[in-house]
């Protein structure tokens, strides 16, 4: 498919498509030989950057849940030519108000109108983050951590998506180093501001959730801290009557206190009584301080 822009732009749809075009081809390059070789065996980003030329294939979208289900936008930019498989009509027709006078500014117009699409998405996540932010605040559970997790993989899968982004907008004055103007073009420079805000936010958001696995961590190690500690006390008070319990529960023939008129109430105030002080010895020492006890409401700061 040919554009009628100022310069040769080809689109075809998909690969197979191109490498029709290809093999009717009497002259070619090595860069573009290169290019289809490497997409027929990359399904993954990957950029190559040669003097006056910048090739390879970015993925533009791809499932959380299974990234091998993705879609990408493979693309080859030189001073005259621009060849791109994959691309919708669509967006090349919001590529034509961008009035794109070179290969080099209508590849990065494409690279801007794809990334402002990702700021619904950011949004929406954030959105997300925020509603989670609410619910562990005070009411950290046991599935708390999966929700965590949950958010860290689709903030990693967005990382995923714009560090390539990012990896062009470095490669294309590489590319292009002796076209000084190149990098001053709008196009270059909105697609530039844009990675950067989209890398920005992703940075954000990336700590906010490390500090949420943090207080989740934290808090489930204060829990089983306190569980034990609670058994500990537990085994620690019961002991006496466990103890007593254990040797008068013996069938030795000669037990005296078998025969005692007030044996039974005798071992029964033994047993209180050593019961009660270990508790109110743990206690004088502030060992039964905050057990399995955690918040449940916000805490109210007052001015």
């Amino acid at each position: 498919m040919e554009s009628n822009l100022r310069f040769n732009w080809h689109r075809y749809p998909t690969l197979a498509e191109y490498e029709k075009h290809f093999s009717q081809l009497e002259h070619t390059t090595s860069s573009k030989l290169d290019w289809l070789t490497e997409l027929r065996t990359k399904d993954m980003n990957f950029t190559r950057v040669e003097l006056d030329v910048l090739y390879g294939s970015i993925v533009t979208w791809q499932n959380p849940d299974d990234k091998s289900d993705r879609r990408s936008i493979c693309y080859y930019v030189s001073p005259t030519e621009l060849i791109t498989i994959g691309l919708s009509d669509h967006t090349v027709s919001l590529v034509k108000p961008y009035q794109a006078t070179t290969p080099f500014e209508a590849f990065y117009s494409i690279l801007a109108l794809q990334m402002n699409t990702y700021f619904n998405g950011i949004d929406a996540f954030e959105t997300e983050l925020f509603l989670r932010q609410d619910e562990l605040r005070g009411s950290i559970d046991e599935n708390s951590l999966d929700s965590i997790f949950g958010l860290r993989d689709t903030i990693e899968n967005w990382s995923d998506l714009i560090v390539p982004f990012r990896e062009l907008v470095l490669a294309g004055p590489e590319a292009f180093i002796r076209h000084t103007t190149y990098s001053d073009a709008f196009a270059f420079r909105l697609a530039e501001k844009r990675v950067e805000r989209l890398l920005m936010l992703i940075e954000h958001y990336q700590k906010d959730i490390e500090v949420l696995l943090d207080l989740s961590t934290t808090v489930s190690n204060f829990r089983g801290n306190e569980i034990m500690k609670a058994l500990t006390i537990f085994t620690a008070v019961a002991t006496p009557m466990m103890a007593l319990g254990a040797i008068w529960g013996m069938n030795f023939k000669n037990m005296p206190e078998l025969d005692w008129k007030y044996g039974y109430a005798s071992s029964l105030f033994l047993i209180f009584l050593t019961t009660g002080g270990i508790f109110y010895w743990m206690k004088r020492r502030g060992w039964l301080g905050a057990l399995v006890r955690m918040p449940n409401k916000k805490s109210s700061v007052k001015k």
